[in-house]
Order: C-alpha cells, then sequence, then structure tokens
C-alpha cells in the first residue's frame, strides 16, 4: 500500500515537471521569436470561423464555461460576466519569471478598465497559501482564481505561462496568445467598436 503511494507521488511529480518545463519555455520562445508565436485555440471551443478575411484575423470560438475558487475563497464562473464585460483571462503561475513581470500591466488594466474588462487571473497547479501569498507581497488588484487540478488550463489548452485570452461581450475568443500587449490592443480594438 505504501509503495502504491510512493508510486503515485513519483508519477505525479514527473508530469508536474513535464509540464512545467513547457510554460515559461512557451513563453520564452514568443519573446525571442515573436514573429514565430502561435496562436492556439481551444479544440473544445468548437469549429473555427473567422469574423474578417486575411490570415491574421482573429479565430472566433466559444468560450468554455468553468467555476473556480478565488484566492478570497469566492466562486467565479465565467459565464457571470458574459454579455456584460470584455474578459481577460491570464493563465500564469508564481514561480514563472514572465507572469511576474506582468502584474504591474495587468494590475494598470485592472483600475483604467475595470467598468469595461473583467480580468480573471488563473494560478494553475499551485496550493492557494502560496498564491495568497504572492498577491498580498505584490499588491495584485484583480480576481486572481486557483485551479489546482488544472482542469481550466486543459480544457483551454494552455501550453505555456502566461497566456491571455480574450473573449468578447458574446463569448467568443478573439485571442489566444503570449503576448499581453497584443491582448491589450484587442481589448482596446473592441471597445472603439462599442
Amino acid at each position: 500500500m505504501k509503495s502504491q503511494s510512493i508510486q503515485k507521488i513519483f508519477i505525479i511529480s514527473i508530469l508536474g515537471i513535464f509540464f512545467l518545463a513547457g510554460s515559461c519555455t512557451a513563453q520564452k520562445e514568443s519573446a525571442e521569436s515573436p514573429g514565430n508565436a502561435k496562436k492556439e485555440q481551444p479544440e473544445e471551443a468548437g469549429p473555427s470561423s473567422t469574423g474578417r478575411s486575411g490570415e491574421n484575423a482573429p479565430q472566433f470560438h466559444p468560450a468554455i464555461d468553468f467555476t473556480l475558487m478565488s484566492v478570497n475563497d469566492k466562486k467565479v464562473r465565467l459565464t457571470d460576466f458574459l454579455g456584460h464585460k470584455i474578459i481577460l483571462m491570464n493563465f500564469w503561475a508564481t514561480w514563472c519569471p514572465y507572469c511576474i513581470t506582468e502584474i504591474p500591466h495587468l494590475n494598470k488594466i485592472e483600475t483604467s478598465l475595470i467598468d469595461q474588462v473583467k480580468l480573471l487571473s488563473v494560478d494553475i497547479l499551485e496550493k492557494p497559501e502560496k498564491v495568497r501569498s504572492l498577491v498580498r507581497k505584490k499588491g495584485i488588484k484583480f480576481d486572481v482564481l486557483l485551479d489546482q487540478q488544472g482542469e481550466v488550463a486543459r480544457k483551454y489548452r494552455v501550453r505555456g505561462t502566461p497566456t491571455s485570452i480574450v473573449i468578447d461581450k458574446q463569448g467568443n475568443i478573439v485571442y489566444y496568445g503570449y503576448e499581453l500587449n497584443k491582448a491589450e490592443q484587442v481589448i482596446m480594438s473592441l471597445l472603439q467598436k462599442g
């Protein structure tokens, strides 16, 4: 019985290492060669259709609903915000240096666009105490959700951290990628259209 528990812990640890190895690496590759950054869409989100012509037109897929607990012990459901605000989801982890450097920019988005944009930050596979500690230390002003089992990250096919996803008011994913600046440009474009 004890050896089975040790084997399970070992397997879970190995899987965690593989997940972590791919995370910030994807962001680093994107930063080093921005022209090669690939925008991936969640497979479960449905068939692809473009709203505009051209190679760089955003792909419109319906967002996948989820419910997670926040670091403030509140249940947060994605559909509570659909139809009211543009949603910026940001998948991250406390150990990821790229994620930490984005915090001031995310705080700025939260304070300047609070009436029009809902920022949902999703921490992946970490203990709540560790995340809460960083939230206090860094003065994070936005909602931080805990995806402790990585289920939401899997649904959205997150392969690296940080990953930003913009969802329009109709519930369609209109941006999926590693560059927060591009996500913000998409948000500003949506706001200009009304």
